[in-house]
């Protein structure tokens, strides 16, 4: 295998491509090497060991996931009573299908595993719950005041639209992820590189959105 130019991020992204692989608890120095085309006592001149490549690991998730929003801030600026259904629709098929692509794909499948197991993980999907509840929120909040009035929803309602909307659009992410990463597992000779290559499952992000343009109807 040819050579990667190794540095502290490059070892960090094959932990995390063999972790995507493999699973966290299986992961080790000679895979992360592998990948790299180095020795694995070359890993040494970055980390201290196995434990500290995976809490830097935990960190670039961390970080790369506090970059993901489902609306952008200046979605909030431009909704208004007729174009509020078709950004909301927009940003949910975005939201998704920027999940299909690497580094993406493969942080939110460790995610969404290793939460069971980590509770630096289980942050990092609470922090993005809490975000998507937070966004949701706010966008059902000047739907509602654009195109009710006075009969716009209570906060309390919105609230509870919020959190359902948060829960609903997570478990159907793991889903159509969990149908993605199925096809490597069915298909040995797909690596990665192919899986993400594969065309979007349009009919299933189609339920998606229009689970969640129910929810937005109930606010406006």
């Amino acid at each position: 295998m040819p050579k990667k130019a190794v540095s502290a991020q490059s070892i960090v992204e094959s932990a995390l491509f063999s972790a995507f692989k493999n699973g966290m608890g299986e992961t080790s120095l000679a895979d992360i090497a592998q990948d790299l085309g180095i020795k694995k006592a070359s890993l040494y001149n970055y980390y201290a060991g196995k434990e500290e490549i995976l809490s830097a690991l935990c960190s670039y998730c961390s970080d790369f996931y506090a970059r993901v929003n489902l609306f952008e801030q200046e979605i909030f600026s431009k909704i208004n009573s007729t174009n509020c259904e078709k950004l909301f629709k927009k940003a949910v098929d975005a939201y998704i299908k920027a999940h299909e692509a690497e580094p993406l794909f493969q942080i939110y499948t460790l995610m969404a595993s290793e939460k069971y197991f980590d509770k630096n993980f289980l942050d990092i999907y609470e922090a993005q719950r809490q975000k998507i509840f937070d966004q949701s929120f706010l966008f059902f909040k000047i739907a509602s005041a654009q195109t009710r009035g006075s009969a716009q929803k209570s906060d309390e309602d919105l609230r509870l639209f919020s959190n359902f909307f948060a829960d609903g659009i997570l478990a159907r992410l793991d889903l159509y992820i969990a149908q993605k990463k199925e096809t490597i597992r069915r298909n040995p000779e797909c690596d990665a590189g192919s899986l993400f290559a594969l065309p979007s499952d349009e009919k299933e992000i189609a339920k998606t959105v229009s689970f969640a343009v129910d929810i937005l109807k109930n606010v406006i």
